[in-house]
C-alpha cells in the first residue's frame, strides 16, 4: 500500500466521501490530505490541518469494503509524520487511536475547542467526543 498526496481526481472523490461519511468538510485543501488507492481506486484518506501552534488530524476515512485491514492505521502513521506542530484530534473512537500513540487530554488549544464544539453541534453521534493528543507531540 502506497500512501501519497492525492491528485485532482482523488481530491474530488475525497470531498464526496467526506460528505458521505459525515466528516469535517470545512476549508478543505488538497495539500492537507494523504490518500491511498488500489486497483479499485481510492480506498482511504486523511488530513492534517495546521494551525499556528498545533496541528489537527481529521477527516480520516476508509471505504467500507476495505475497513479492518490496517489501512486507517497506516494513514494515521503517515499523517503523524506530516504534522508540523503538536498533533491533536477530536474523535469518538479513542480505542482506535490509543495504540497509535494518542491519549485523551482535558487541556488543549482553542482551535480544538472550536472543533469539539463543531463536532458536538453539527456532527452529532451517539458516542461521546474526546480530544486526543499524540504523545510524541511537543507542547
Amino acid at each position: 500500500m502506497k500512501i501519497r498526496e492525492p491528485d485532482k481526481n482523488d481530491f474530488l472523490k475525497i470531498r464526496t466521501l467526506i460528505e458521505l461519511f459525515e466528516l469535517d468538510n470545512r476549508q478543505l485543501l488538497k495539500e492537507q490530505f494523504l490518500a491511498t488507492s488500489s486497483q479499485i481506486g481510492l480506498i482511504g484518506f486523511g488530513r492534517i490541518r495546521d494551525y499556528t501552534n498545533c496541528s489537527e488530524l481529521c477527516s480520516l476515512g476508509v471505504i467500507e469494503p476495505q475497513r479492518y485491514k490496517g489501512i486507517g492505521k497506516q494513514l494515521v502513521k503517515a499523517l503523524i509524520q506530516k504534522a508540523k506542530n503538536p498533533l491533536y484530534l477530536v474523535c469518538v473512537i479513542p480505542d482506535f487511536f490509543e495504540p497509535l500513540g494518542f491519549t485523551i487530554v482535558k487541556k488543549y488549544p482553542d482551535e480544538l475547542k472550536d472543533k469539539l464544539e463543531y463536532c458536538t453541534s453539527t456532527l452529532v453521534v451517539e458516542e461521546k467526543y474526546v480530544v486526543m493528543k499524540h504523545e510524541k507531540s511537543d507542547d
